[in-house]
């Protein structure tokens, strides 16, 4: 309480503190912009041209929106980290020095207020959601370090659960949730658990429930799929096969899609040292996380299935209740791939969602910009950590931030900052910038 009580100020120069590779401002601001545009342009040039691969775009997008979406991203991006470090240097230049709140806050707020405005509008609302649970967990990081919480065994597996079990409950609705919504939901889960399907003309064609019949398969292979596709079934199952093999099913489809994307995203980070490490090949190929994150998603469609069918033959009914405790039951499966920025992207998502829910049925009021507002705030309280305390912020967000900007919030001379009592140097603790003589003086303090 003493700071807020007391406010300490650093008066030491921007140069002394946030951008000691120059005295100059305004060639530190165009030195930080020209290294973000060239990171932010492959970044977003190589995301952009898989999702067009990846979603058939026609020849008109590659051509003519290509290009465009991807540049104004990337002006995005640099404008929001150039402007941060030009409001860092404002700001003291304003206030005479740096301030708890102006050395970082203040100055990724402003810059990111402005930044998210030149973005297109249907990214947004991403953008808002992801930073909002970055900033959830760097909060919660801040928290547990300083002692105000204590971690709670398996929170994250029960975070995920709690906002799969909601999901799923709209889900076995009709109409509960948007399309978009929906066709992500069936994917992972099969469409004969969702009421729009069933209640539409052949949609079991569609739901990949046909048992495969491999033509160079084992004969006992051949038989005990042939079994199980003709064992019990309820009556109000909408699935094709029996109730063993519709279970199955979505367990093996999911574990190979779910190893398959581990692997690729190993195989695609390790490409450009393959050809001093071929080894890496393997081990992106052959990893443990790849059997994790198989296993995680293919358990969740499996107990998800397996819940609903039991559930149908215990009750004698069906309802959206059923997806409610399925989706509770098939959330533990991360128990296989714990993940914090899962489970809080989609804690996150659910959250909007009812948010929405409560704006239609007359409860809650819309905010307009709420999209804009929450991305600012979100991403100062990032850059505030990256800052004041980077131990606190999501070690992948930490190595995007040093990737993106050249390693240059790494050369910010955190022991200055130290006066704040949030330990900003614990990273850094012997890094002290070689200043030019003419612009300071100032020397390392003594241990």
């Amino acid at each position: 309480m003493a700071l807020f009580s007391k406010p300490i100020v650093v008066h030491n120069t921007c140069y002394e503190i946030g951008h000691a590779w120059t005295p100059y401002c305004v060639q530190a601001s165009l030195d930080v912009s020209k290294i973000v545009f060239q990171e932010a342009f492959k970044l977003y040039g190589s995301l952009y041209l898989l999702a067009a691969i990846l979603r058939r775009r026609g020849k008109s997008y590659f051509l003519k929106k290509l290009l465009p979406e991807t540049l104004q991203s990337s002006i995005f991006l640099t404008v929001n980290g150039t402007l941060f470090l030009t409001f860092l240097c404002l700001w003291r230049k304003i206030l005479g020095g740096f301030y708890f709140i102006n050395s970082s806050f203040l100055s990724a707020y402003c810059g990111a207020f402005i930044a998210i405005l030149l973005e297109r509008k249907s990214r947004r609302g991403l953008l808002a959601v992801y930073l909002t649970n970055l900033a959830l967990e760097t909060g919660y990081r801040m928290a547990k370090y300083r002692g105000l919480v204590k971690p709670v065994t398996h929170g994250e597996v029960l975070l995920f659960s709690i906002a799969s079990a909601v999901y799923f409950y709209f889900f076995r609705q009709e109409s509960g949730l948007p399309q978009s919504t929906i066709s992500s939901l069936q994917y992972i889960v099969g469409s004969s658990e969702s009421p729009q399907s069933a209640a539409s003309p052949g949609h079991s064609s569609n739901n990949n429930e046909e048992p495969q019949r491999s033509r160079t398969g084992v004969a006992v292979l051949d038989k005990m799929v042939a079994r199980l596709d003709a064992g019990p079934r309820h009556r109000l199952c909408q699935h094709r096969s029996g109730c063993v093999l519709y279970v199955l099913k979505g367990c093996y489809r999911l574990f190979g899609m779910g190893y398959a994307i581990q692997a690729g995203v190993k195989l695609l980070s390790a490409l450009t040292r393959l050809h001093k490490q071929p080894r890496l090949l393997f081990d992106a190929l052959f990893s443990k996380d790849n059997v994790r994150l198989g296993a995680f998603l293919g358990s969740f469609s499996a107990l998800f299935r397996l819940v609903n069918c039991v559930l149908r033959w215990v009750r004698n009914r069906d309802s959206s209740f059923h997806g409610l405790l399925s989706g509770f039951v098939a959330g533990w499966s991360m128990l296989w791939y714990k993940s914090t920025t899962i489970a809080l992207y989609t804690a996150t998502k659910m959250a909007e969602m009812l948010y929405f829910k409560g704006i239609h049925a007359g409860y809650l009021p819309y905010i307009k910009c709420a999209d804009i507002l929450i991305y600012s705030v979100s991403t100062a309280v990032a850059f505030h950590a990256a800052v004041l305390e980077p131990h606190s912020l999501r070690p992948a967000y930490w190595k995007f931030l040093v990737r993106v900007t050249h390693e240059k919030f790494c050369h910010i001379n955190r022991r200055l900052l130290d006066v704040f009592g949030t330990h900003s140097s614990l990273m850094f603790p012997d890094y002290w910038p070689t200043y030019d003589p003419r612009f300071s003086t100032i020397k390392p303090p003594t241990s």
